[in-house]
């Protein structure tokens, strides 16, 4: 019986690595849990700006809890940042 195949630790080229954030998206705040998250996603879709929830990694099997990103397009992170300043302090929000 001969040995099974060695395995390469490179990615498969049929998989792509997912790191979490599209191409072309940046986070413009963050939020506390996943109803306030909606709550600021909601105001950013109403100003017609395309919007994604990053959610948390780590705390994914919690649910609602957790720190929530807010994800625009790059090229629409002003416009929803000033949309956003107007009902949230935004001010240093980073989501790791």
């Amino acid at each position: 019986m001969s040995p099974p195949p060695e395995r390469s630790s490179a990615p498969s080229p049929r998989r792509r690595k997912l790191t979490g954030v599209p191409r072309g998206w940046v986070v413009v705040a963050s939020a506390p849990d996943l109803i306030a998250a909606g709550m600021l996603k909601s105001a950013v879709e109403a100003a017609g700006i395309p919007v994604i929830l990053r959610r948390p990694g780590a705390f994914a099997y919690t649910g609602i809890g957790g720190q929530h990103g807010v994800m625009v397009p790059e090229e629409r992170a002003a416009e929803a940042r000033g949309v956003l300043g107007e009902i949230w302090d935004t001010e240093g929000d980073e989501v790791e």
